[in-house]
């Protein structure tokens, strides 16, 4: 058993790893602004940034998951992501050292990969998990200690907020849509799956095991036309997609200024987990199919 703090217990993907932790029998931390009502500590902490005081939350703790950080946020701007992702962390991760914390995992993105090769392309967003990251990679350099960066593709399940909750209310209007003959390699990473990686690399690093940056994903490689399909399956709707090829959802997306939102659908993007999966003795538990109609599956049940 040991002692962790969970930042970000109650977001989304925290909601799904506190259940995990406690079933592998840690004694957890929650800190935020609300306690969930499971771990056995809360500490309050509202904003994160370069002046959070952390000294609560880090009591008697021997590991911290740093799940909080700024996304799915529209009207942020480059400062609020840095003081947030960048500086923000920094803070957390010293005062993590002097408390004596010995490992430290990190949920970064993929989007710091792609500000990693073509900084001048990325976003905002992006660019300021990367800047996070350099943080954790000190943390890891110190005698002693192990520091854990995962860059997780879209995360999904029910509860999921961003493009995976409008693409579940985009199946959910059982309209036609005009993705049939969209092939596309997409990566992704169910909650679950992510949550059980974040519990075995936790547990990993406690043992010196690890240090270093890895990307995460479930196993499959899927299409938007295979996602749509098993999200309505799940949702007991027919897929109802029609076979428009791709180059004219393109072009049409052109000419309304949709670019960016057509080309987020449709272009490719995949992970290489092997790395993390040879290091931490990990494989996913579940499907990408059974996950994605899972998610289906709950998110009609609740609307």
């Amino acid at each position: 058993m040991a002692r962790i703090l969970v930042t970000g217990a109650t977001g989304f993907i925290g909601r799904h790893l506190v259940p995990v932790l406690l079933e592998r029998g840690h004694e957890l931390t929650e800190a935020g602004r609300r306690p969930s009502g499971r771990a056995a500590r809360f500490a309050l902490v509202n904003d994160i940034g370069p002046e959070t005081d952390w000294s609560e939350a880090l009591t008697d703790v021997d590991a911290v998951i740093h799940l909080a950080g700024l996304a799915h946020c529209e009207n942020a701007d480059e400062a609020q992501f840095f003081a947030v992702n960048d500086l923000g962390t920094r803070r957390l991760v010293e005062s993590a050292e002097a408390a004596g914390v010995r490992a430290l995992v990190a949920i970064s993105s993929i989007a710091a990969r792609e500000a990693e090769r073509v900084e001048e392309n990325a976003s905002s967003y992006g660019r300021s998990k990367l800047a996070g990251e350099a943080h954790v990679r000190r943390f890891a350099d110190t005698a002693g200690k192990v520091g854990v960066i995962l860059r997780p593709p879209l995360v999904y399940g029910h509860d999921a907020p961003g493009n995976w909750r409008k693409l579940q209310r985009l199946a959910a209007t059982g309209v036609p849509l005009p993705f049939g003959a969209v092939a596309n390699r997409r990566s992704l990473c169910s909650v679950g799956n992510l949550s059980h990686a974040i519990a075995v690399a936790t547990e990993a690093a406690l043992q010196g095991i690890g240090s270093g940056a890895y990307e995460i994903a479930d196993r499959d490689v899927v299409s938007l036309a295979e996602i749509l399909t098993w999200l309505r399956a799940g949702m007991g709707r027919p897929s109802r997609l029609l076979p428009v090829p791709a180059n004219l959802m393109r072009l049409a997306g052109d000419l309304l200024g949709k670019r960016k939102v057509v080309s987020a659908l449709l272009d490719d993007l995949t992970l290489d987990p092997s790395p993390f999966m040879r290091v931490f003795a990990w494989s996913p538990r579940e499907e990408a199919e059974e996950a994605i109609k899972r998610s289906g599956q709950l998110f009609a049940a609740k609307i």
